[in-house]
């Protein structure tokens, strides 16, 4: 009978220190951070280090009464005159990560992707997995827009009249950016990049990039590949020249903002 009850009073302590603990813990927080409870942004600006090289006209050979009233540059590499490179694509490949909130509030956004001028616009577009690409025809002239190269989704190569449009949803993500061309026009080129995650951006004209709302707190992995150059893999940063293999690299994201800077890109990195 004694041996129960020591038993029993041994049972309802224990009881009692784990109550205890549980309040201490909800009344001073402490416990392990959760994802979520706090978010960053980073951003950073790809800068081209060298001369700023200069933009050829496109050599149109068709439909010139239309397409040479803007005439469209080759869109392979574009430096603003500040040193800015666009079209620089970073996302996250961290798999284990649940977005913030936010995003799900855009996840049926449309995407459009004009054919304007004889030139697509955007040139790099990213759009995710269930989201719709609306490829249209702001021009007075017949377009054909050829994604032939897709891997994960299905290839399409569709004609588009003037003012009309047609609407592409993805449902896999692809490993890097898809081309996209114009069979009429032999020029006009452009760029999607299809992902599951929403932590996606693509630098601006002026090399800006910034990816919001970011889980603060945790080491995360990027990628960064330029449209059409490919990964980016020697980037300086700090006048350091980094390592990054396959255009990965690692940065644990702190609450509120987080600058790389600027990212220097050598002529070599953009052939």
């Amino acid at each position: 009978m004694v041996s129960i009850s020591f038993g029993f009073c041994f049972r309802m302590r224990r009881f009692r220190w784990l109550v205890l603990f549980a309040m201490l813990v909800g009344i001073t927080g402490w416990a392990e951070p959760t994802q979520g409870e706090s978010w960053g942004n980073l951003k950073g600006r790809f800068v081209y280090e060298g001369e700023i090289p200069k933009q050829a006209k496109c050599n149109v050979d068709k439909d010139g009464e239309v397409c040479k009233k803007e005439h469209p540059l080759v869109e392979s590499l574009i430096v603003d005159p500040d040193g800015g490179v666009a079209n620089v694509g970073v996302w996250l490949v961290t798999k284990e990560v649940d977005p913030h909130p936010d995003y799900e509030k855009r996840s049926q956004d449309t995407i459009v992707m004009d054919n304007k001028h004889c030139r697509f616009e955007p040139h790099f577009a990213a759009v995710r997995v269930g989201q719709t690409l609306r490829l249209t025809n702001s021009d007075p002239v017949t377009h054909n827009v050829n994604g032939g190269s897709f891997r994960k989704n299905t290839p399409f190569n569709d004609n588009l009249p003037p003012t009309n449009s047609i609407d592409k949803v993805f449902t896999a993500e692809e490993r890097l950016g898809v081309p996209l061309s114009c069979g009429s026009h032999g020029w006009m080129k452009s760029w999607v990049l299809v992902k599951e995650t929403p932590y996606v951006a693509i630098s601006s004209p002026d090399g800006t990039f910034e990816i919001a709302k970011l889980p603060a707190g945790t080491k995360l992995k990027f990628k960064t590949w330029h449209a059409p150059s490919g990964y980016i893999m020697s980037p300086k940063i700090g006048g350091k020249e980094e390592k990054w293999k396959r255009g990965q690299f690692e940065y644990t994201v702190q609450e509120g903002e987080n600058d790389l800077g600027d990212i220097l890109l050598s002529p070599k990195e953009l052939q």
